[in-house]
């Protein structure tokens, strides 16, 4: 099989791509992205360019499957640009449209979504549930849009499989989520704390592999077995964690995004604030997927490398 990767350059890419060059069933692996990449494999190819050229049709029909995952994830990735929304939509579903008005009616797509999409629950959501993306969360906006553009061509016949995944951490996560899980502060919020889930990189690489030689279509949450609330995590990394106003700890993000031109969108923050819990019955059901790390403890530990806190200051083993 002949696969192509847009976004290639990307945290997820770095776990996905030595996954893949690792399976005899794929004979080539062509890696797009805007910014050049590095690689000296047998089966590599690389490409550099925007997800909306035209041109990157061209390397399309060489490929059996792609996996879409070119997207704007934090609005520092764009430099200069970062407030620009118009840019980021461009990118994150203009380049999606392109991509696949290009594809061949035969190809299979993966496309990486987001568990964003649902905005909130305290209750498992299954791939069915609504999507309802936080308001002005424009990530999450975007993949609602994004994901509208694939399930369009689904129905014209594009063998599509659309994964959610919640938060990916590991050792190539968003340095971003590691920088904020490194401070030990967590926005004070009147109980029950909101439970969150993770999922760790390799078990999202692992389910894209599947994904390629399966069947399935429609879409497929990806998430740790437990939750933890955002609390939680930060007393298992931390012998001292403070609660702080999380009004507070907003205004200082927009501050910092808007004036000082540091860190991502302030909703970014704000979805660690919220409840959101997924059902991943339908991944090892559909997939067979066994996740390497499946709890958030698990995840945590081999993020950071250490040995995790039981909440009050002693060390115990994920």
């Amino acid at each position: 099989m002949r696969v192509l990767i847009t976004g290639a350059a990307g945290c997820l890419g770095q776990a996905l791509v030595p996954l893949l060059l690792d399976d005899p069933r794929i004979t080539e692996l062509i890696l797009h992205d805007r910014r050049p990449i590095l690689g000296d494999h047998p089966k590599l190819r690389t490409l550099c360019g925007d997800i909306r050229d035209c041109a990157l049709g061209h390397a399309l029909k060489d490929a059996d499957a792609v996996v879409h995952m070119a997207f704007v994830v934090i609005e520092g990735d764009l430099g200069r640009e970062r407030h620009n929304r118009a840019l980021a939509h461009a990118i994150n579903v203009d380049g999606t449209k392109a991509l696949v008005d290009a594809l061949d009616p035969g190809a299979r797509l993966i496309h990486l979504s987001s568990a964003s999409v649902y905005g909130t629950s305290r209750e498992p959501v299954t791939e069915g549930a609504r999507l309802n993306p936080l308001p002005g969360f424009h990530y999450a906006e975007d993949k609602v849009r994004a994901e509208e553009v694939v399930i369009a061509a689904a129905k014209g016949g594009l063998h599509a499989l659309r994964l959610r995944p919640h938060i990916i951490l590991g050792t190539h996560a968003q340095p971003f989520l590691r920088a904020v899980l490194r401070l030990p502060f967590y926005p004070r919020l009147p109980p029950p704390a909101p439970p969150l889930q993770v999922v760790h990189e390799w078990d999202v690489a692992a389910a894209i592999r599947a994904a390629l030689f399966s069947p399935a279509t429609g879409a497929i949450n990806l998430a740790c077995e437990d939750s933890l609330s955002f609390e939680g995590m930060q007393r298992s990394l931390h012998r001292f964690v403070l609660g702080v106003n999380p009004r507070l700890a907003q205004a200082a993000a927009r501050m910092a995004f808007h004036y000082l031109g540091v860190g991502p969108d302030p909703a970014w923050s704000a979805g660690l604030d919220r409840p959101l819990v997924l059902d991943s019955t339908r991944a090892r059901e559909t997939l067979g997927w066994q996740p390497r790390f499946p709890r958030v403890a698990d995840v945590l530990a081999d993020t950071f490398r250490r040995p995790l806190l039981d909440g009050t200051g002693a060390a115990t083993r994920s």
